[in-house]
């Protein structure tokens, strides 16, 4: 061996004792410890309580789906879901909003339109929902399945569209289990890629995903355009009553976020932590 490879095998030696050092003392991130596969991160024991009385929100009207005003004011109702997400996998809150809006448009219980068995906040398909720990309608182990479409139609008459009963059905249906499985999808595509706008193509396999999803994320920093879906709420619900009094965006906001109590946020908000960035 010659003196230059003995100091190479010194120098990688003393790299890596240091660095073992540092994450014992702190000094850098946990996940340099070891690579985390986080498709074997077990999703969460969750179910429903009704720990928060819930409201009929009753005379409510939101713009139809397929608007990007409707769609941003939809999604604001999980953010408090997104925002614990993204505590626990190190993913910024608005990325898991922007997903949101160009997946489901902030609607829970809807499947895509293909019919092809996707579903959840994040759409997610049959195939990969199972990979990260997900509980389906049927046990389908495809990236499309038009009969778990079906499946999942007729699952939405039973229960006429009740969230707390369609989470019975399938994890996917449950907010916080599809946000979290959603999230580490998008943990293990960053592993890869160190690319979030990467991350994000390869979730959806389409290179403009990324642009939609990131302006959706842009939008949910934008005081000006919060003040317009506000204002549009506002003004489009002006005789919706909420304790016999008119119903504010940001009162429906805080209020709908109270009720996602009910599907186990604050026991999601104790689990251990596995941050990717």
């Amino acid at each position: 061996m010659s003196q230059l490879e003995i100091i190479t095998n010194d120098s990688r030696r003393e790299f890596i004792i240091g660095i073992s050092a540092g994450i014992m003392a702190g000094l850098f991130p946990s996940h340099l410890e070891a690579s985390v596969d986080y498709s074997k991160i077990p999703p969460p024991d969750l179910g429903y309580k009704p720990v928060v009385r819930e409201r009929s929100f009753r005379g409510v009207k939101l713009p139809p789906l397929g608007s990007e005003v409707g769609s941003v004011q939809r999604t604001l109702r999980f953010k408090n879901i997104t925002e614990a997400v993204g505590a626990r996998y190190g993913i910024k809150p608005e990325i898991l909003l922007g997903m949101i809006c160009a997946e489901s448009e902030g609607d829970p219980t809807q499947p895509n339109k293909l019919g092809d068995g996707g579903v959840g906040l994040v759409h997610m398909q049959p195939k990969l929902s199972t990979k990260y720990g997900l509980r389906l309608i049927t046990n389908s182990r495809r990236l499309r399945d038009f009969e778990q479409g079906k499946e999942l139609r007729w699952a939405l008459e039973e229960t006429n569209g009740d969230l707390k009963k369609l989470i019975e059905y399938d994890d996917r249906w449950h907010p916080i289990k599809n946000v979290d499985a959603a999230a580490r999808m998008l943990c293990d595509n960053y592993r890869k890629t160190h690319s979030w706008g990467r991350a994000l193509e390869l979730y959806a396999g389409r290179s403009s995903y990324d642009s939609k999803v990131l302006s959706f994320a842009k939008k949910m920093n934008d005081p000006k355009f919060l003040r317009l879906i506000e204002f549009n709420f506002d003004r489009t619900n002006g005789n919706a009553t909420n304790l016999s009094k008119p119903l504010k965006f940001k009162d429906y906001i805080a209020a709908f976020q109270r009720q996602n109590v009910n599907y186990g946020l604050n026991e999601y908000q104790k689990l251990p932590k596995h941050r990717v960035a």
